[in-house]
């Protein structure tokens, strides 16, 4: 080959010449996969039937009619059917969008996704069965949910995209509302248990008032007849006799002076 060949033949090629003059390294760099995007690939698990379903959808040649989904071409002739459990969960992991009119197109997830796809190259896709067992796995391990809700966390979302941000999204709000409802409920229960003291407080009350009024009777008795013991009038009983006389000490006869003073002096009846 001339030099005027190889001259024309690296203008003509500006990837080429851009390796020559970069060095070797940096012709390896071009024909390599992108290492980031073959990670983030290798993390969404996906098989070379999902990049082909999105490739389709972004396309504008996947719909969905009374039969299920299929691809149509340019012109709008239905062709071949598509698999509806792949295309649910591709839709409901945000990265196809199913309209009204029946077009199912690409999100921008989708896109995304394609571009990462080809960025990676075919060596980081799985193989479609080991995807859709580890699709069965996920589905297993949420069996609680609802199968919208098991399928929309079959497959992981694109990191940083419209779905994960509507996630966090709805997940900021699910928490902000489950905080009101525990401040909600911490309020009633702050309420029920205040009314609970009071009427604690009420009982007891109620309850001494009940233990004085069954004491009251009994310690009545005891009065009264602590001071029938003593003698004191009016409660039916002349006390003791033979009490000693206060200024002499010596022993008084109850009957009194006067019956003791016609005794002495012989005045009887």
């Amino acid at each position: 080959m001339s030099s005027k060949t190889t001259t024309a033949l690296v203008e003509a090629t500006p990837s080429l010449r851009l390796a020559l003059v970069a060095g070797p390294q940096a012709a390896a760099d071009l024909q390599s996969p992108d290492s980031d995007a073959a990670r983030t690939m290798s993390a969404l698990g996906w098989c070379a039937a999902f990049v082909d379903t999105v490739r389709l959808a972004a396309a504008g040649g996947l719909i969905a009619d009374d039969s299920g989904f299929r691809a149509v071409d340019a012109d709008g002739r239905a062709g071949r059917r598509v698999k509806g459990e792949r295309v649910r969960l591709l839709a409901r992991c945000g990265y196809l969008a199913p309209h009204t009119s029946g077009l199912v197109a690409a999100t921008e997830d989708g896109h995304e996704a394609l571009r990462l796809a080809e960025a990676a190259g075919p060596g980081v896709l799985r193989h479609e069965a080991d995807v859709m067992a580890s699709v069965r796995k996920a589905r297993r391990a949420r069996q609680w949910d609802s199968h919208a809700g098991q399928d929309a966390h079959a497959l992981p979302v694109l990191p940083g995209g419209g779905e994960e941000r509507r996630r966090l999204a709805a997940a900021r709000k699910g928490a902000e509302r489950a905080a009101v409802e525990a401040e909600k409920t911490r309020k009633r229960i702050e309420a029920l248990m205040r009314r609970a003291r009071i009427r604690d407080r009420r009982e007891a009350r109620r309850e001494a008032a009940r233990k004085a009024e069954r004491a009251a009777p009994m310690l009545l008795r005891g009065v009264a007849a602590g001071l029938a013991v003593q003698g004191v009038p009016g409660t039916g009983s002349t006390g003791h006799r033979g009490l000693p006389c206060a200024p002499c000490g010596r022993q008084q006869d109850a009957a009194g002076p006067r019956q003791r003073h016609g005794r002495t002096h012989g005045h009887g009846g």
